[in-house]
């Protein structure tokens, strides 16, 4: 069951928020924080009900890390010591759990090929949303430890993981931020505003994933899957998964708000138009914001931030980029991939005052062709698939602009070559256009009043991103 399901659109979601407001009419909040625990584990079993064993187990575990650090730290004796064993513990079973079901059979498989070993792999299905919910715990038991946060009772704390619009996919959300909102009564009730602003950008995300990025996967997959491209066709295949991502990505963090806003909770913002950067810095700023925050407080500033000089300054960047491209996936694809953002980053830095020279129009258009250039290597099962988009994205011999046609799927599309042609051409001019000029979703919804037009216009995105449900698919930050 995903967001763009029949099952979570017409069952799921309206029987929740109805039972939810009903439960406003109890006298303690608790009731209401209950029923949304119990309704998340069922759309997170939904899945796959082994699933919610290993999510509870990691609740339970790091909830009683920080009742220990919160009690030890009222006793005098060697409170610090302890506190400080608490921490370690808690950062070994949160890594030691992710690295086992994320990263087990990616050391075993690099174990045999260095050393011609012959362990066995154990094929360990990937929990869903298994790095966001560690990702986020661990945050808990370090703020825990600097005592910037109180531990509140065990009920809250599920709440706050469990949330289920942000459980498969972040944001990587801090306590500090949700708690408050869950514990403030006046949030229990329905509001009619932002109930409809939530369905107002609920839709638009729905619309941009069912319609825009699941459309155009069609065309990537093809893409990636022939094994000899055309210049014209392998540009066309990189440019589609550029947008796939954006439209995949934009489209369930709009929704995650949305939803968030029917349940009157601010989720942060994750997605603020990142192809319209000037910089692979200022991307970064814009693409994934909170696991970018994640990896800067966890990972760059313990590690000296840019506090020790320039050279310490670039290691730490490498070097956070590189956990960056761990975090995505267990293949070396994506590790190189963050690696080379970590360099692009590392020259940006140090050649700041002659890029600020280079015209703003200039920036934006390089450091999209950049992220676009490396969006292969993140999509690439293997560096041989890269490579082959690679070598046809420069083959100037093989231009072949009416290969084009090839992408456009016969069993979709039997047109002639020139309209295939022309039909590529316009999708992908269409949705740049959309990337690079239009106000982004949550601009839109900060103006969004209730009228007619505005209803309408809602009506008609929905219908649309109903009629093409069929076909549903999982977001692709599902896999991280």
């Amino acid at each position: 069951m995903v967001f763009s399901s029949y099952v979570f659109i017409f069952l799921f979601l309206p029987i929740v928020l109805i039972i939810y407001f009903w439960l406003s009419k109890t006298k303690s909040i608790h009731y209401q924080h209950i029923f949304l625990i119990a309704a998340s584990l069922f759309f997170y079993a939904y899945f796959n009900y082994m699933y919610v064993f290993i999510i509870i187990s990691s609740i339970v575990v790091n909830y009683s890390i920080a009742l220990l650090m919160r009690n030890t730290s009222r006793k005098a004796d060697n409170k610090d010591k302890h506190r400080k064993l608490f921490l370690v513990l808690g950062i070994l079973f949160n890594i030691g759990l992710l690295g086992y079901f994320k990263y087990y059979d990616f050391f075993i498989e690099n174990i045999n090929a260095v050393f011609g070993a012959s362990y066995n792999l154990k094929h360990i299905i990937l929990p869903l949303g298994i790095s966001f919910f560690t990702f986020q715990q661990l945050s808990f038991i370090i703020s825990v430890y600097k005592k910037e946060e109180r531990v509140e009772n065990f009920i809250d704390y599920c709440v706050f993981v469990l949330f289920f619009p942000q459980l498969v996919a972040g944001p990587i959300v801090l306590y500090k931020e949700m708690i408050p909102q869950f514990l403030d009564r006046q949030r229990r009730y329905i509001n009619y505003d932002n109930l409809s602003r939530g369905i107002f950008i609920f839709v638009i995300g729905l619309f941009k994933k069912a319609c825009i990025a699941d459309t155009i996967s069609l065309f990537v997959e093809h893409g990636f899957e022939s094994t000899n491209l055309s210049m014209a066709s392998a540009w066309a295949t990189s440019l589609f998964y550029t947008l796939q991502i954006y439209f995949d990505f934009s489209g369930y963090s709009d929704m995650a708000i949305g939803l968030g806003k029917m349940f009157n909770i601010n989720i942060p913002m994750n997605f603020n138009s990142p192809y319209k950067s000037h910089s692979i810095t200022e991307f970064w700023q814009r693409w994934h914001i909170t696991l970018g925050r994640a990896l800067r407080t966890y990972i760059y500033i313990p590690l000296g931030g840019n506090r020790k000089g320039k050279t310490r300054t670039y290691i730490n960047l490498f070097l956070t980029f590189l956990v960056s491209g761990f975090w995505h996936g267990a293949a070396w694809t994506f590790i190189v991939w963050g690696v080379l953002h970590g360099i692009f980053v590392i020259i940006e830095r140090a050649a700041k005052k002659y890029i600020e020279r280079i015209p703003g129009v200039v920036r934006i258009l390089i450091t999209f062709l950049v992220v676009n250039f490396l969006w292969v290597l993140f999509r690439a099962e293997t560096f041989s698939d890269a490579m082959m988009i690679y070598r046809g994205m420069f083959d100037f011999a093989h231009i072949g602009i009416d290969t084009l046609s090839k992408l456009v799927m016969d069993d979709l599309v039997n047109f002639p070559t020139i309209i295939d042609i022309a039909y590529v051409f316009g999708l992908i001019g269409t949705l740049l256009y959309v990337v690079f000029r239009c106000k982004n979703s949550v601009e839109m919804t900060n103006s969004f009043t209730l009228t007619k037009r505005n209803l309408g216009y809602t009506a008609l995105l929905f219908c649309a991103s109903v009629i093409h449900l069929t076909r549903e698919s999982v977001f692709i930050y599902f896999n991280f």
